[in-house]
């Protein structure tokens, strides 16, 4: 460990330390490794007897009720009403921006006074706390937060299970290019912590259900190949209410995308989905060693990983003949 991070370990630790109570949030539409970093702390905070929140905008999909304390998660904005509003200690994970972690308006609301540490892996971070562990070279948040803990001996069964989710998630199952030596050797300590991998492999990455088969099967049909090298799918809102899938099964297509060839001309694969009236999100993946797909991810308004990356727009998708197009719309 370097003196750097040792230094700011120590702060981290010690504002938690310091903090009357502690509101944890992840980015919105979380997925397991926003989940699972969040309620590795949370079960952190439990082993301190320290008073805490965990929030998302969005709550929880089911595929991450297995995780020990998954009902700790909050999605009520009542927890950030100024006059009940408790926290002293604002802890963000794995989001670059607190825009991706949809609390900006509920923090303009606030008058009181409190501390923000952000804690994140995404190269597109922007640095927006009083402390920033923000490791672009990590495989997930849930790793950096293992590094944490791990340096005060603290990590138990339910922390590993969670950290476990994170590094399993965001990795594919230790198969795409965020797969590192130090995820591995993570994932090898976890295990030894009570982490049970196939449990977890199982809960994220083996289980399909009809519904979610039925919507791939659409996206998968529409795969269309550009010029300059960029495969583009699309999910309308009507897909998702006939097949009676969830948002899960539409991240899904993304990083089941990331099994195109990329030694063909299919360099970039893009999925773009209506996840609410007038909103179309872009999921960007690749696994071609030279392109960074969270730089045409920012150049959009969005961010991510060199990897893997996203951004919105306003929108709609709409059929003209025998094509389909996206329809912009005013703000």
């Amino acid at each position: 460990m370097s003196q750097e991070l040792a230094i700011i370990y120590k702060e981290i630790l010690h504002e938690i330390d310091q903090a009357a109570h502690v509101m944890v949030v992840m980015h919105q539409q979380p997925d397991g490794d926003a989940a699972g970093a969040c309620l590795a702390l949370a079960h952190y905070m439990d082993t301190i007897e320290k008073p805490h929140t965990c929030f998302s905008v969005d709550g929880i999909s089911p595929t991450y009720r297995f995780l020990p304390g998954i009902n700790k998660i909050k999605s009520d904005e009542n927890h950030w009403h100024p006059e009940k509003v408790l926290f002293d200690l604002l802890i963000v994970v794995d989001a670059g921006d607190l825009r991706y972690a949809g609390i900006t308006d509920y923090i303009d609301r606030l008058v009181h006074d409190f501390k923000i540490i952000n804690i994140d892996h995404h190269a597109t971070n922007e640095h927006y706390g009083d402390h920033n562990l923000v490791i672009t070279t990590a495989s997930s948040t849930c790793e950096i937060i293992h590094d944490l803990l791990h340096s005060i001996d603290v990590i138990n069964r339910d922390m590993a299970s969670c950290l476990m989710t994170g590094l399993i998630t965001d990795t594919t199952g230790f198969t795409n290019l965020a797969t590192t030596s130090s995820a591995i050797e993570t994932a090898g300590k976890l295990l030894l912590k009570g982490a049970n991998m196939k449990h977890i492999a199982d809960h994220t990455l083996q289980n399909r259900s009809y519904t979610t088969l039925k919507l791939w099967g659409r996206a998968l049909e529409r795969l269309t190949p550009s010029k300059n090298g960029i495969v583009i799918t699309f999910i309308t809102q009507q897909d998702i209410t006939e097949c009676g899938a969830d948002r899960e099964a539409v991240e899904g297509v993304s990083n089941y995308l990331n099994s195109l060839d990329d030694r063909t001309d299919a360099k970039i694969s893009l999925l773009l989905s209506e996840r609410e009236p007038g909103i179309i999100k872009g999921s960007l993946r690749t696994t071609h060693p030279l392109i960074d797909v969270s730089k045409l991810a920012k150049i959009l308004g969005g961010g991510g990983h060199k990897k893997a990356a996203g951004f919105s727009i306003r929108g709609k998708i709409k059929k003209h003949g025998d094509r389909f197009v996206i329809e912009p719309i005013k703000a």
